[in-house]
């Protein structure tokens, strides 16, 4: 440990560029690594963490501005907004989870924060795969271009068939649809209005149209 950083969040501070470039090598971190890591205590057994493409990064669910560690209370009304439709949405062939993992890949296990699954909660004795989601929803502020970037690239190419973001910042949503794994892209989303309908896909031909201004803080 660097002397003069103790606190977790001190220890999550971006590498030097040099790093990042030239002949410089990054261990990539994979699921396994990550769970003795933090059975080890290393890292927090909490929701501040992530594993993307293989580096453990701390989760942004602030507001523009704001300190990066806290939550933005909008991220955190629509989040719970998000919860909510569980009501609506669950049944014996899927549930819903919020901010808890789902594994894309041995290095990338993203917690996104609103899920559609296939099945029931009791049916899952491991952690969901990206095959298991009919659709996952990021709520985005300062995390947009994270969220819109890497999230993006790596949720198609774990064929991710519906990937929406909500996008804080100008209150719309992205849906986006199928994805191209071996590019890691998807085509151009469709953009829904603060007072259009967001069709969430919550089977294999199932979309339930939710008014966006329920979601919205």
């Amino acid at each position: 440990m660097v002397a003069g950083r103790n606190s977790i969040t001190e220890r999550f501070v971006p590498p030097p560029q040099p790093f990042l470039e030239g002949r410089w090598r990054v261990r990539r971190f994979t699921r396994h690594d990550a769970e003795l890591l933090v059975r080890a205590g290393i890292i927090p057994e909490d929701a501040s963490t992530e594993l993307l493409d293989g580096l453990i990064v701390l989760k942004d669910r602030a507001a523009r501005g704001e300190d990066p560690t806290r939550i933005g209370q909008d991220h955190r009304k629509c989040v719970e907004r998000l919860s909510a439709l569980r009501k609506l949405i669950d049944n014996d062939t899927r549930h819903v989870e919020s901010q808890q993992p789902l594994v894309c890949s041995e290095t990338h296990v993203p917690e996104p924060d609103f899920m559609v699954l296939r099945g029931r909660l009791d049916d899952y004795t491991d952690l969901p795969v990206a095959a298991d989601a009919w659709c996952v929803v990021e709520v985005a502020d300062a995390s947009y271009e994270r969220d819109a970037g890497e999230k993006l690239t790596a949720y198609a190419r774990a064929a991710v068939v519906q990937y929406v973001i909500i996008n804080l910042r100008n209150r719309t949503a992205e849906a986006y649809t199928s994805p191209d794994p071996i590019a890691g892209t998807y085509p151009p989303p469709q953009i829904v209005s603060s007072s259009g309908h967001l069709p969430l896909r919550v089977g294999e031909t199932d979309l339930q149209a939710i008014p966006l201004s329920d979601i919205l803080p």
